[in-house]
């Protein structure tokens, strides 16, 4: 197992391990370990147990909360060399089943998928995905986030419109616990009865679990512990930020791979686009609803040179966007419903001439390229910036609310922003009403700014009874927003939650929960 030991050697042999999403310093390990397997994982965390240090569970360091920045004096375990796909199931409904490591990426699952009979290496049960494509349906925009990361924060995407969050999708877990115990849980065989969770650990040991009272916003949340009537054990270790358990294997469902359409349609004002928007929900095949302001496309403006392939001249008088996958298993039912679909373009301003659209893979991909283009090149702007500047960073929203608090909370929220003067870009999934409000500091005064507008942003969104995380996560930089959200008694059973299956509150101190109690 690789090992680097010392703050010196750390420093030198592993600097990447030091900073999180962010680029700011919160602590430096004493030691950082990367296991390749289970019994690698088994010996540090029963050994970090023992000697009562805590713990920090690193992957791909692709979130923006900071969940993955290492505390001071703490043991980091890096789980990116577990990274194989270890075989393909059926469940008893007949799902296909795809059993990885948690530190494969999302981008090595598809490319399995698209060519399974290449993969480097023989995956057992590969022939269970003869006849047929297959899809994991979870659409992350950053695709070499590692599963156990996306595992660990519920993470969504543009397509989770449609088929959900990463929950949805997740079949089976297996946990290693802060005491060195394992579990292994599959959906439907641990529920709570009364109340209370009986939990067995893979070593014969027992104990009992309150599950959650409180209840979760009905929108799209990745807020604190999950919570529900009757959940299921499972459910409560997906989204909870590696604060009850490090995952040493996931099993994800797949899903046979649709047909596809999409496309870029431009509109001449942000109620425009939002309407067009209301339209696609009523659309049953429709299966991501992304919106760009006029800010997000100023943006894509900006970088079009330096995209891999020419894009078209954006039309003069639209400057808001929205793009649309929709799945069309007949390979003709889109073309059925044009008409439908024009008739509602032409009544927002817009019509199919005002649309790029693709039907092939490739011109697909071009469309998704723009959408990621949009964030690359916001984060470009703040690398220039960082330059004389070092200290700020991007600071945007990751709020959701509900459809009759949204438009209201939404346009508020921008006329704060363009009131306080900063660059700015919004741009996000607007079918779950889950925008990002990118605010985009360019000296240190203008950080400053920044931070105190993003909890004004914060307090609308919890008064309108929304989330402050829809899909990145709490990790270390929403912990006081999260506190706003639900109240101290919610807390308290959160914390009652983290306890029981983690006594010293070894694992990912800080992350989600404060450490110590605030």
């Amino acid at each position: 197992m690789k090992s680097f030991i010392g703050r010196e050697t750390i420093r030198e042999a592993a600097p990447e391990l030091l900073y999180d999403e962010s680029r700011f310093t919160l602590g430096i390990p004493e030691k950082v370990y990367f296991p390749q397997n289970l019994n690698d994982l088994l010996s540090v965390v029963r050994g970090c147990n023992r000697d009562g240090t805590p713990i920090t569970v690193i992957g791909g360091k692709t979130g923006i909360a900071g969940g993955c920045v290492p505390t001071d004096g703490c043991t980091a375990i890096c789980i990116s060399e577990t990274n194989r796909i270890l075989s393909v199931d059926k469940s008893d409904d007949g799902t296909r089943v795809l059993l990885c490591e948690p530190g494969i990426t999302l981008e090595n699952i598809a490319a399995f998928l698209d060519r399974p009979r290449a993969w480097p290496y023989p995956v057992p049960g590969t022939n269970l995905l003869e006849g047929k494509q297959w899809l994991y349906p979870p659409d992350p925009t950053e695709t070499t986030a590692q599963l156990g990361g996306t595992v660990a924060t519920n993470a969504s995407g543009a397509r989770s419109f449609h088929f959900g969050p990463t929950r949805a999708w997740v079949h089976s877990l297996s946990v290693v616990l802060a005491n060195g115990g394992t579990l292994n849980l599959k959906r439907g065989d641990c529920k709570a009865r009364n109340g209370v969770f009986a939990v067995t650990t893979g070593q014969g040991s027992v104990f009992s679990v309150n599950a959650p009272a409180y209840r979760i916003p009905a929108i799209k949340n990745a807020s604190g512990y999950y919570a529900a009537d009757d959940m299921d054990l499972i459910d409560l270790f997906i989204g909870s930020e590696g604060t009850l358990g490090i995952f040493s294997m996931v099993g994800i469902r797949l899903a046979p791979k649709p047909f596809f359409a999409a496309g870029l349609s431009f509109f001449p004002s942000r109620k425009a686009a939002f309407g067009f928007a209301s339209f696609l929900r009523d659309q049953q095949q429709v299966l991501a609803i992304e919106y760009f302001d006029e800010t997000a496309v100023a943006f894509l403006e900006s970088v079009k040179k330096d995209l891999p392939f020419a894009l078209p001249d954006f039309p003069p008088d639209k400057k808001y966007a929205v793009y649309w996958e929709c799945r069309d298993d007949s390979g003709a039912q889109f073309e059925d419903q044009m008409d439908k679909w024009e008739e509602s373009l032409s009544s927002h301003g817009s019509s199919f001439d005002d649309t790029w659209s693709g039907f092939k893979p490739k011109e697909i991909e071009k469309l998704k390229a723009i959408r990621h283009g949009i964030p690359e090149a916001v984060n470009s702007a703040i690398a220039r910036y960082k330059r004389d500047h070092p200290d700020i960073r991007k600071i945007s929203t990751d709020t959701a609310l509900a459809s009759g608090k949204f438009e209201e909370t939404f346009d508020w929220s921008i006329d704060k922003v363009k009131a306080s003067g900063l660059a700015h870009a919004a741009f996000g999934h607007l079918g779950d009403f889950h925008l990002h409000i990118n605010l985009i500091p360019r000296n240190s005064q203008e950080m400053a700014t920044a931070k105190e507008l993003y909890g004004e942003l914060m307090a609308a969104a919890i008064s309108a009874g929304g989330t402050v995380s829809a899909e990145h996560g709490i990790g270390k930089l929403k912990t006081a927003y999260l506190r706003e959200m639900y109240g101290k008694k919610a807390i308290a059973e959160m914390r009652a939650i983290k306890t029981a299956f983690d006594p010293q509150w070894l694992l990912n101190r800080g992350t989600l929960l404060d450490y110590p109690a605030q």
